[in-house]
Formats: structure tokens, sequence, C-alpha cells
């Protein structure tokens, strides 16, 4: 198997793994939140299953679109399409999927020897594409093991948590990627 291929795999199975996570998860579920330890630590979420997956679908589109499509998306253009639809959970799922098909399409164009060129990151900085890959990789079993736990440890709430939209104004307004 090439490189690019177990790449490719790799990242379908941790989708995998963040989609069995959300299986089943009702909209008031979604919604409900674990607070931070300190009021002052901030997880790129609110503590929300709803939050994460929007977290999650974002980062796919602005890493892709950064490393692998001249940057075609920007944040701003991110948080716009989330104030479409946040905070109706079926939406944010359908967005989650999309962004995954986004990403993977990405870098369907690389072979292996593509791997150690240095592509973009949102951040300004120049990073090996097989590093972005196996960064939105691990990030899918990341907040798979959030999703895991919120959805047992959290109360299902009738209130939409805070705005991702809001989010991204807020921390990635000041980013070359803005």
């Amino acid at each position: 198997m090439a490189l690019i291929e177990a790449a490719r795999a790799r990242a379908e199975v941790a989708f995998r793994e963040l989609e069995e996570s959300l299986a089943g998860i009702s909209q008031p579920v979604a919604w409900g939140r674990l607070s931070a330890a300190s009021e002052d630590e901030y997880l790129h979420t609110d503590g929300s299953i709803h939050s994460i997956v929007l977290h999650v679908a974002s980062c796919k589109r602005i890493y892709g679109a950064t490393a692998f499509r001249n940057g075609e998306i920007r944040w701003r253009e991110v948080a716009e399409d989330l104030d479409r639809f946040e905070p109706d959970w079926q939406a944010a799922l359908e967005y989650l999927r999309a962004s995954q098909s986004y990403w993977l399409d990405s870098w369907a164009h690389l072979g292996d020897s593509d791997l150690t060129a240095d592509v973009g990151h949102f951040s300004g900085e120049m990073r090996p594409a097989w590093s972005v890959i196996e960064t939105v990789t691990s990030h899918d079993h990341y907040h798979a093991g959030q999703v895991a736990v919120i959805r047992y440890a959290a109360k299902p709430a009738t209130v939409p948590p805070p705005s991702c939209a809001e989010d991204i104004r807020t921390y990635c307004r000041d980013l070359p990627t803005w």
C-alpha cells in the first residue's frame, strides 16, 4: 500500500470513529455542555457536542483550503457558513459530512512524493503535507473521545450553546487566513 493510500485509509477510519461517537445523538444531547475547570480555559469549544462538531468541520475546511487549495476558504467565510444554520443539530451534522468530503478531496491529488512538501497552515507557517494530514486525522480521534464522554456526562439542554461562528470571529480574526 502506498503511503498516501495509508494516510487516506487512516483519515477515513478516524472519521468513522467520530461518526460512531455521534450516532443517535439528539439535539438536546448535542446542546448539553460540560463546564470548563476554569473560566479562562478555552479548548476550541464550549463543552458541547454541537460545538465540537462545528469545530471539527471548520478545521477540515480551513486545513484543506490552506494547505491544498490555495486558501480558497477563509475563517470569515466559515463563520458566515455557520451563521446560516446555527444552532440546528442536523444541519451541523450535514456540514461535518460535507467538510469531510471537502477535506479528502482537497488532498486527493497527492502522491507519496508530495507528502514531504511544505504546505500552508492557517497560522501562516509552512508544514509538511504529511503533518497536516496527520493533524486532522488525529483531531478526529481526539474529538471522538470527547464526544463519547460528553454524551454521557452532560445533561441534555433546551437552550442552544453559544455561537461557534462568534467563537471563530473572536479567536481567528487575527490569523493570516482570516
